[in-house]
């Protein structure tokens, strides 16, 4: 491998530079093998050079080569991101989990010049030619197509130039001072955003990253109990889960520096586990969107309230906006806008008018949230969530984040059903902490103690088990039909 230096901007520099740094450390720890720098570093090369000859092949349209990638779990997957970004092309992450027919949409809104699968991939990489040269690449390239996962509706395709993600790399630096001597343990899915960053984060700062070929808590929890561990990347449903086999085994994590965590809040009771487990950990909750970036952070070190999502993140700007566009004062809700380096393109093909959008410089995915008079940020939901019960507005996550904070609830999903009188009923499901429970006069009355009155859901559900978007955030469109249709425990 030619020990040459690396000149101009290039998402896959850091990484590159790191294995050149020390090419015998490890980089990829998968299904129980561990792929050392030097090595990741040389298929990183060959899948750049088999996108320069691709590129070559395509004409002189000035459009990047495209290339689908439908993996998973797998090891070819970081070499093949890092590789395609390393040529200047543009990965287009596909789940290998969808059906048929989101496929058959997702390959029609990215039309790849390339289309990788599990079957492909390896025997593509090897077939190309070694040593190839990673160049400059302009900042305003763009590298990634990724597919919003959401909650409802159908994804969108949104688009990650090089630049934004060279700011993003350097932002999380500062606040997470992720570092060659951590061990990484991304245990979700690495075609959905947390996943993907946090293993291209870590093999950017010279770090070892574990991937899981299959999300699995029982050795999730082992894996942070007895193998040095530093950092947890993950998704509060399946940090609750690696925690319930922690607890079950009697494990404690004693490395455990960091826990990150983005995709929804973290409930009171999440942190008090963790502290139990790991006192030492410091928790790290970003709220983001895939088309934002990072936003804000809320540091278990520095104080936040309990259901705030923290200050802005490093070099981040944050504006609350009325529907007019101007500036609300200190305390009341208004439309949260985001300005920094690490904004999105925006979206491939048509738009709908709903998701992000932008204005001199700002951008927004139309979440709405207040400055309490500390600056601390609080959401209170997104306009499409809005419910309508007897001609008040309600932002169903501030009631879900009352709800979670009750000792018998763990977590809580609120919507609107139809009701002849209020228009929309606030409704709730539920999925109970343990044994105990709660009828709807009490979850009622504790909300009512801490948002005003018409706030408090008038219907409540009971869920036993928890069904999850490919990125492990609740389907909430399937908990809803569930409750219209009589598929949950009718609680009051």
């Amino acid at each position: 491998m030619p020990d040459r230096p690396l000149g101009g901007d290039n998402l896959a520099r850091p990484f590159a530079l790191a294995a050149l740094r020390t090419p015998d450390h490890p980089a990829l720890v998968f299904d129980g093998a561990a792929i050392r720098y030097g090595a990741l570093l040389d298929r990183v090369r060959r899948a750049g050079a088999g996108v320069a000859a691709l590129r070559s092949t395509l004409g002189q349209d000035g459009r990047p080569p495209r290339v689908a990638l439908s993996l998973g779990n797998r090891a070819e997957l970081p070499a093949l991101f890092l590789g395609i970004v390393a040529a200047g092309g543009v990965v287009g992450l596909l789940d290998p989990k969808w059906s048929a027919g989101q496929t058959a949409a997702a390959l029609d809104t990215l039309q790849p010049d390339l289309h990788l699968t599990a079957d492909s991939a390896a025997g593509w990489i090897a077939a190309q030619p070694a040593g190839w040269d990673i160049p400059a690449v302009d900042p305003r390239t763009p590298f990634l197509v990724g597919f919003t996962s959401g909650t409802t509706g159908r994804p969108k395709a949104f688009i990650r130039n090089q630049g934004s993600w060279l700011a993003t790399l350097a932002a999380s630096r500062v606040e997470f001072g992720i570092g060659p001597d951590d061990i990484v343990l991304v245990p979700g899915p690495l075609v959905h955003g947390l996943g993907l960053y946090g293993a291209v984060e870590g093999l950017s700062a010279g770090a070892t990253v574990e991937v899981q070929p299959k999300f699995d808590a029982d050795d999730a929890a082992a894996r942070l109990a007895g193998r040095g561990v530093t950092t947890l990347v993950v998704v509060p449903t399946m940090l609750v889960g690696i925690l319930d086999a922690a607890e079950r085994a009697g494990m404690r994590f004693p490395a455990l520096r960091r826990v990150v965590s983005s995709g929804a809040k973290l409930a009171p009771a999440v942190h008090d586990r963790l502290a139990a487990l790991c006192p030492d950990a410091v928790v790290l909750e970003y709220y983001g969107a895939s088309e934002l970036s990072f936003v804000s952070l809320r540091s278990s070190r520095e104080g936040a309230p309990a259901d705030s999502v923290g200050r802005p993140f490093h070099g981040v700007d944050i504006s609350l906006r009325d529907d007019d566009g101007h500036p609300v004062e200190r305390g009341r809700p208004g439309t949260v806008w985001v300005r920094s380096a690490m904004l999105s393109d925006g979206y491939l093909g048509p738009a709908d008018g709903s998701g992000y959008r932008e204005r001199d410089g700002w951008g927004t995915v139309g979440d709405y949230g207040w400055f309490d008079e500390s600056g601390w940020l609080r959401l209170v939901g997104r306009a499409g969530d809005m419910v309508i019960t007897g001609g008040l507005n309600v932002y169903p996550a501030e009631v879900e984040a009352a709800l979670r904070a009750h000792p018998a609830v763990a977590e809580a999903v609120v919507f609107g059903l139809p009701d002849p009188y209020w228009g929309d009923a606030l409704s709730a499901v539920v999925w109970w902490r343990g044994p105990a429970r709660a009828t709807l006069a009490e979850l009622r009355g504790w909300c009512h103690g801490r948002l005003e009155g018409y706030k408090a859901p008038r219907r409540l559900f009971a869920a036993a088990d928890m069904p999850l978007t490919g990125s492990g955030k609740i389907a909430r469109a399937e908990v809803r039909d569930r409750a219209r249709h009589g598929g949950l425990e009718v609680v009051g």
